[in-house]
């Protein structure tokens, strides 16, 4: 399987995950305590979702028609190609280039400009990958989640001579997978990341299996009131 088959087929799957999916919480209220945590410094991102928000905060209408993302990607870009053309938004519109730190992406970046396309120049550095472990006092230490949170340091030039741009950020992104004793098929209550337009998408919910557990009472249940979307569902990770 050749690299384009293994983007689309990523991207199909992403899109399919999105299509009538919105914000939403577990309808179980969870109690964790971190019981695993690793941080681990990483070359690249291994998800562009901090890098997609920081572009779609940024700019309302499309600043360019390219991105040169700087950054040891590796093989990794491969995949992240197909989230970047999955999630909907301004960023997901611009043709994403891949480009090693060893290449001089400003000598690109200026030739470009001069060929009546000048790009957006992103860098990530400073990467680190934190992974945590909890688990839910609420439901007997039966219920669990795994968070993958990437932070990140970003920075973005748009090379223009009339409407010259530049911002830094410091990135910030996690998915979540939330599941009933094993992380196994007909066992996950959710699959969730942050952000998208600043706010977390609930990739997946299974709403049926999340009630019968909560109608044997090895879940419990949360209140209207104890929703709120913008809130993480887990607590703040360790530096």
């Amino acid at each position: 399987m050749n690299n384009f088959m293994v983007k689309q087929i990523l991207a199909f799957a992403l899109i399919l995950l999105f299509n009538g999916r919105v914000v939403g919480c577990s309808l179980a209220i969870h109690d964790w305590k971190l019981i695993g945590f690793w941080k681990i410094p990483i070359a690249a991102p291994v998800f562009p979702f901090a890098e997609m928000n920081f572009l779609n905060a940024n700019f309302k209408q499309k600043p360019a028609q390219d991105v040169l993302w700087v950054s040891d990607h590796g093989l990794v870009g491969i995949f992240l190609a197909g989230f970047i053309k999955a999630i909907p938004g301004l960023a997901s519109e611009l043709e994403w280039n891949y480009i090693d730190n060893s290449r001089s992406v400003l000598s690109l970046a200026r030739k470009m400009a001069a060929d009546g396309h000048a790009p957006v120049v992103l860098g990530s550095d400073r990467n680190f990958l934190k992974i945590a472990f909890f688990t839910d006092q609420n439901s007997n230490l039966n219920c669990h989640q795994v968070v993958f949170m990437l932070n990140s340091r970003i920075r973005g030039v748009l090379i223009d001579d009339k409407q010259p741009w530049a911002q830094e950020t410091n990135g910030m992104a996690w998915v979540s997978l939330i599941f009933y004793q094993i992380p196994l098929p007909g066992r996950i209550l959710s699959l969730s990341f942050f952000p998208h337009n600043f706010t977390r998408i609930s990739l997946f919910e299974d709403h049926s299996y999340v009630e019968e557990l909560l109608g044997q009472k090895l879940l419990k249940r949360r209140s209207d009131l104890e929703v709120d979307p913008f809130v993480f569902d887990f607590p703040e990770l360790p530096e």
